[in-house]
């Protein structure tokens, strides 16, 4: 998965999100985006992943949901992913808590990169046993191995 490899590092893993509720999970993960430099305006990515969610929950199936936001300021791809043990509600169309969050962020301009970053998340998530290997990751960097295709499968 080499799209994934270039923007995931383990420092974008949240391996116990402890919130309870879709819009926390999402200023959770965008605050872990927020450590990179590249982000100008905070405010302004999490009013815009927020706002994206309320037209359409990003919530997939399966335990999964992808949030996901175009912003012009942004200078390149970002990836965090988060993990819950708990579940979230997403209101996901299966009706499942949510326990995997990817959540993803691009430049306005990179449309193409967009959709396909989604549809290569989308298509690892599918998978059942990458979704057990995820929720029982003991650390960030195996998080990482199991999304960029570094570890084999289960």
């Amino acid at each position: 998965m080499e799209k994934l490899k270039r923007i995931l590092d383990p420092n974008k893993v949240v391996l116990n999100l402890a919130v309870q509720r879709n819009f926390d999970a999402i200023r959770e993960l965008a605050t872990v985006l927020l450590q990179d430099e590249v982000v100008p305006d905070q405010k302004r990515l999490i009013a815009a992943l927020i706002r994206r969610e309320q037209q359409a929950s990003t919530g997939i199936g399966k335990g999964v949901a992808v949030p996901h936001a175009h912003e012009d300021g942004i200078q390149r791809q970002l990836l965090a992913i988060g993990i819950s043990q708990a579940g979230i509600d997403f209101s996901a169309p299966d009706g499942q808590l949510v326990h995997i969050i990817a959540l993803l962020v691009t430049p306005l301009k990179h449309q193409k990169q967009h959709m396909a970053l989604l549809a290569a998340l989308s298509q690892r998530l599918q998978q059942e046993k990458v979704r057990q290997r995820l929720q029982q990751a003991a650390d960030a960097a195996e998080i990482v191995d199991i999304f960029t295709g570094d570890s084999p499968p289960g």
